[in-house]
C-alpha cells in the first residue's frame, strides 16, 4: 500500500516526504477545531464529520502555500499562516469564554473599542483558558519544530502538481459541499446551516466549525448584495387589499399596493407584501390601561430574576410581583449588550446574518423608527429623556438615542455628572436625572440603560465593593455575593427613584418596566445554577428572566402566563398606553393580546407551549401535548421570517416608506 501510494505521489511530482507537510496540515486544523469545540461546546457530535470533512481543503490550501517559493520563504510562510489561524481559534477561544458565545466577524471592527474598555475582562478570560491556550499553542510550537527541524520538505514544486494541487482544492471542496445533502435540505439541517446567510454564528460553528463559519462570513459580508438579492422572490409579490377595523384591531390604514409600486428596492416590496398578508393583534382589555401615565423603561445590564428577594432586594421584589406579571417571559440573548437593548427599544431582532457588516443599533441611527418609545411620545407631546451611565460614545449611543426620540439624552460625557468608571453607579445615575423630569408638572418618558451590573464579579469590581458588607455572610462563592452585591446599586437607584415618585404625588400616575439586555455571562453555569438555587436548563431555561411591569395604585396584580420574549416588550406597552399603531409593522407581538406566545432567542430556538426547539443541536423537546410536523415546521418557518422581516425592516429603512405613505 505505501509502495502504491509513493508511486502516486511521484507520478504527481509530488515527494512522499513533501506529501507530510499536508498530513500535518490537516492534524493541526482538525486538532484546532477538536480543542475549541471541547472547550467551549463540550460535545463533539455527528456533525462534526462536517468539519473533519471540510478540513481536507483547507489543509490543502496550507500545503499549496508552503510549496510555491524557496524552502527559506516556503518555511515562513506556512509557520505564519499556522500562527495566524491558531491565533484567530484563541481569540474565539477567550472571548467565548468571556461572553459565552463566538464573535462574528462583523465584530472584528470594534475590537478597539474592546481592548480599551474590557482591559481587566481580557485578562480575566485569558487567566481562565489558561488549558485550552496552552493546548493550541503547543500545537503552534510542534507545528513550528516541525518546519524548522526539516521533518518533512519545504521544496518548490513544479507547475504541474501545483495545478493538480489547485484542482484538488475545488474537487474536494464541492465534495464536501454535495455531502451536505445527505442530511436532508430542510430547515436547520446541516445543509441549511451552510446555505442560509441567516444562520448565527454560534449555531454555524456548531455544525461545521469555525474556519468554515468564518469563511462563510467574510464571503456573504463582502458580497452581501449578492446574497441578499438572490434570498428575494420577487414572485411573493401578493399584496393583500384586506382592511381591519381600526377600533378592534392594532392598525392603521396604510396602502401596502402604492409601498410596493412605488419603494425603490424589491426587499422592501416584498417586506410591505408580507406586512399586508399578516394578521393585526387584537386590541384587548388592556388597551390604553396605562394612558396618559409617565413610563420610565430600565435596560438592566446582566439582569437575572434570581437577584429578586423580598429581604435582599425589597423594592425590586415590589416592583415583580405588583402591576402587570410575566410569568413566561425569556430574554433572547447570550451575550452583547447592544442587540438585547436594540430588541427592547425597537420590538424587532438586529440583522443576525453572515452578511452584516455593522450592529444593527449604529446601521439604524439614520433610519426612520416611528414606533420607538421616545418616538411615540413625543411625537404626543410628551418630554422624553434617556440615560446611560458610560461613555456615549460607546456602540455610538449618542447617535442611536436621539433617532428613538429622545429629546435629552446624558451620560457622564454628556451632562450627566457622574464619573464615567468601568462599571459606573446606577444609583448615582438616578440621583442625577431624576429632577430632570420628576416636577416638571407634565407627563414624561424616561429610558434608562444602566451599567452597575456589569461583569467582572469580584472585589475588584468597584461596583461589587460598594455593597459588600450586604452579601458578605451569603453562602455562596465569592462571584455570586459579587454579582449580587453590583446589582444592589440597581436595587438603590431603583429605591430611590420609588421615594421621589412618593414625594411628587405621581407613583400612581407612573409605569416602571424594567428588563435585561443579555443573560449575565459572566456566572458560569455552576454559579448560576447556585445563585437560582437549581440547575438550570442550558439551551432554554437561563435565558428566563424579568419582563417587569410595575404601575403604583394597582390593587392587583394582573397575571400572564403567555409565553413572550424581548421583542414582545415594545408592542406590549403600546398597546397599554394606548397608542395608535400598526401591530403588523413591529416584528414582536403584544404579550398580552390573545393566542398562544412564542418565545424567540438569538441563536433561532424557540419556546412554545408543548415544546422547545433547539436550533443548534436541531432537536425538538416536548414538554405539553405532542405536536404535529406540520405544527413544528410552521414555528419554525415563522421564527426564521420573523428574523428575515427583521432585517428587512433595518436595512431597507423600511418604516420610511410607511411615514411617507402616511403623510400623503
Amino acid at each position: 500500500m505505501k509502495v502504491l501510494f509513493n508511486k502516486l505521489l511521484g507520478r504527481l511530482g509530488i515527494p512522499s516526504n513533501k506529501a507530510l507537510c499536508f498530513v500535518y496540515s490537516y492534524l493541526l486544523l482538525v486538532i484546532l477545531e477538536l480543542s475549541l469545540r471541547l472547550s467551549t461546546i463540550g460535545y463533539i457530535g455527528v456533525r462534526f464529520l462536517y468539519t473533519m470533512l471540510f478540513m481536507i481543503p483547507g489543509a490543502l490550501i496550507l500545503f499549496i502555500c508552503a510549496s510555491l517559493f524557496k524552502p527559506f520563504i516556503n518555511k515562513i510562510i506556512y509557520c505564519s499562516l499556522a500562527a495566524i489561524i491558531t491565533v484567530y481559534f484563541c481569540i474565539q477561544y477567550v472571548y467565548h469564554n468571556i461572553f459565552g458565545s463566538f464573535f462574528s466577524v462583523s465584530l472584528i471592527k470594534m475590537g478597539e473599542d474592546a481592548v480599551n474598555n474590557f482591559g481587566d475582562q481580557i485578562k480575566e478570560g485569558i487567566s481562565s483558558s489558561t488549558v485550552g491556550l496552552i493546548v493550541m499553542i503547543s500545537l503552534l510550537l510542534v507545528t513550528v519544530l516541525i518546519a524548522v527541524g526539516d521533518f518533512v520538505s519545504f521544496d518548490r514544486l513544479e507547475i504541474r502538481p501545483c495545478i493538480i494541487l489547485t484542482s484538488s482544492v475545488v474537487i474536494t471542496h464541492i465534495a464536501c459541499v454535495l455531502l451536505l445533502f445527505v442530511g436532508g435540505t430542510g430547515a436547520y439541517s446541516v445543509y441549511d446551516t451552510y446555505h442560509s446567510i441567516d444562520t448565527p454564528t454560534d449555531t454555524s460553528v456548531q455544525s461545521l466549525g469555525m474556519l468554515v463559519t468564518t469563511r462563510l462570513e467574510v464571503q456573504q459580508t463582502l458580497f452581501s448584495s449578492y446574497y441578499t438579492e438572490k434570498s428575494i422572490n420577487d414572485a411573493n409579490l401578493s399584496v393583500s387589499t384586506k382592511s381591519y377595523d381600526m377600533t378592534e384591531y392594532n392598525a392603521t390604514d396604510i396602502d401596502f399596493n402604492a409601498i410596493v409600486d412605488n419603494c425603490d428596492s424589491i426587499e422592501a416590496a416584498r417586506t410591505a407584501a408580507a406586512f399586508s398578508n399578516t394578521e393585526p393583534t387584537k386590541k384587548n382589555e388592556y388597551t390604553g390601561l396605562f394612558k396618559d401615565c409617565n413610563l420610565i423603561t430600565i435596560c438592566a445590564e446582566s439582569f437575572s430574576p434570581y437577584v429578586i428577594d423580598p429581604e435582599l432586594t425589597p423594592t425590586l421584589y415590589k416592583l415583580a410581583n405588583e402591576g402587570i406579571v410575566f410569568n413566561n417571559f425569556y430574554s433572547s440573548y447570550e451575550s452583547i449588550t447592544t442587540n438585547g437593548e436594540y430588541s427592547f427599544c425597537l420590538g424587532m431582532f438586529p440583522d443576525l446574518s453572515r452578511t452584516k457588516k455593522d450592529n444593527s443599533f449604529i446601521a439604524s441611527s439614520e433610519n426612520s423608527l416611528p414606533y420607538a418609545l421616545g418616538n411615540m411620545f413625543s411625537s404626543s407631546g410628551v418630554d422624553t429623556y434617556a440615560y446611560h451611565n458610560f461613555l456615549g460614545t460607546y456602540y455610538s449611543r449618542n447617535e442611536t438615542h436621539p433617532n428613538m426620540g429622545y429629546q435629552v439624552f446624558k451620560t457622564p460625557d454628556n451632562g450627566l455628572d457622574i464619573a464615567p468608571t468601568w462599571p459606573s453607579s446606577d444609583y448615582e445615575m438616578l440621583v442625577e436625572s431624576v429632577d430632570d423630569y420628576i416636577n416638571s408638572g407634565k407627563q414624561f418618558h424616561a429610558y434608562y440603560m444602566t451599567f452597575s451590573g456589569h461583569y467582572q464579579y469580584n472585589w475588584a469590581n468597584i461596583m461589587c465593593t460598594r455593597n459588600r458588607s450586604a452579601v458578605k455572610d451569603l453562602n455562596y462563592p465569592v462571584s455570586v455575593k459579587a454579582y449580587l452585591s453590583c446589582n444592589l446599586e440597581l436595587e438603590k437607584a431603583l429605591t430611590y427613584l420609588m421615594q421621589r415618585l412618593e414625594e411628587a404625588g405621581i407613583a400612581d400616575k407612573t409605569v416602571i418596566v424594567l428588563t435585561t439586555d443579555h443573560y449575565p455571562y459572566g456566572l458560569n453555569e455552576t454559579e448560576y445554577n447556585l445563585l437560582a438555587g437549581k440547575a438550570i436548563d442550558t439551551d432554554f431555561e437561563k435565558y428566563k428572566n424579568s419582563f417587569i411591569c410595575w404601575k403604583g395604585g394597582m390593587e392587583e396584580p394582573i397575571r400572564s402566563d403567555k409565553i413572550c420574549s424581548t421583542i414582545d416588550i415594545l408592542p406590549t406597552l403600546l398597546n397599554l398606553f394606548g397608542f395608535e399603531y400598526d401591530s403588523r409593522l413591529i416584528p414582536g407581538k403584544d404579550a398580552l393580546s390573545e393566542g398562544d406566545g412564542i418565545a424567540i432567542l438569538a441563536d433561532q430556538s424557540f419556546i412554545c407551549n408543548d415544546y422547545r426547539f433547539c436550533a443548534p443541536k436541531n432537536t425538538l423537546t416536548v414538554t405539553g401535548a405532542t405536536p404535529s410536523d406540520e405544527d413544528v415546521e410552521n414555528s419554525k418557518e415563522y421564527v426564521k421570517n420573523i428574523l428575515n422581516i427583521s432585517k428587512s425592516i433595518l436595512n431597507t429603512n423600511f418604516y420610511q416608506y410607511i411615514t411617507e405613505d402616511q403623510n400623503g
